[in-house]
């Protein structure tokens, strides 16, 4: 019941600093943006650890991991202006976080695995393929010494985002939707990024992407938490 109020709490606190940080770039408070942006992640993976309703498991902990390198993520875009290596390193962590969010996605559902057909494997896939390759075909003229890095991340994104669609009827519905939605909401968020910086910049691109990535890892968080999770 403890745990059941602080998360509570914490949703509140999370959507306070969330709405706090969207409208420190819509009014272009940078000073503030300094002080939101790096409380999002921490507050949210309290708050994750607070909502889950079981123990300590496997996908937790990978989630976890994926949130913190999240952060890192957040932290070194911070200061893309002031270096471009930044860029890089924030690419990078957000690589890794995607990979911790892959393996989390497997272990988040029952024990049970079910043999998936081809045709179903290729309907999966499809949509992802399609997306990622019309992306980097738009983008692969401007990208200069960076496509091999983007096209990798790219790859891993919609890799996690798979993961998550893979978890179709190994999990609770309501676990399945979110965690799907808020990979997705991750691809367009990140995609909003590339296409500002590389393609044609974007009026208020800061408060989408951001706004975007905010509800991505809020989504992602919340159903996993409603998730079934194996004991591998």
């Amino acid at each position: 019941m403890k745990d059941e109020k602080t998360a509570q709490i914490l949703k509140y606190v999370f959507i306070v600093i969330a709405v706090t940080e969207l409208l420190s770039h819509a009014m272009e408070w940078n000073w503030l943006n300094q002080f939101t942006k790096p409380l999002l992640m921490p507050v949210l993976l309290v708050y994750f650890r607070k909502g889950m309703k079981g123990p300590v498991n496997l996908s937790f902990i990978l989630g976890v991991f994926a949130l913190l390198f999240s952060w890192f993520g957040d932290v070194a875009l911070m200061y893309v202006h002031q270096e471009d290596w930044f860029f890089l390193l924030g690419l990078g962590a957000f690589a890794v976080a995607q990979s911790f969010y892959f393996f989390s996605f497997k272990h988040a559902r029952s024990s049970e695995e079910k043999q998936t057909p081809l045709l179903q494997h290729i309907f999966n896939i499809f949509p992802f393929a399609v997306f990622a390759i019309g992306l980097l075909y738009t983008l692969w003229p401007f990208l200069n010494g960076l496509k091999i890095p983007v096209t990798i991340y790219a790859t891993l994104i919609c890799t996690m985002a798979l993961g998550a669609v893979y978890r179709n009827g190994r999990t609770s519905t309501e676990s399945f939707n979110q965690v799907v939605f808020g990979a997705i909401l991750f691809i367009l968020s990140d995609s909003l990024i590339a296409i500002n910086k590389f393609y044609a910049p974007m009026e208020n691109a800061s408060i989408w992407i951001m706004g975007t990535y905010i509800l991505a890892q809020w989504n992602i968080v919340n159903g996993l938490q409603k998730g079934n999770y194996s004991n591998i």
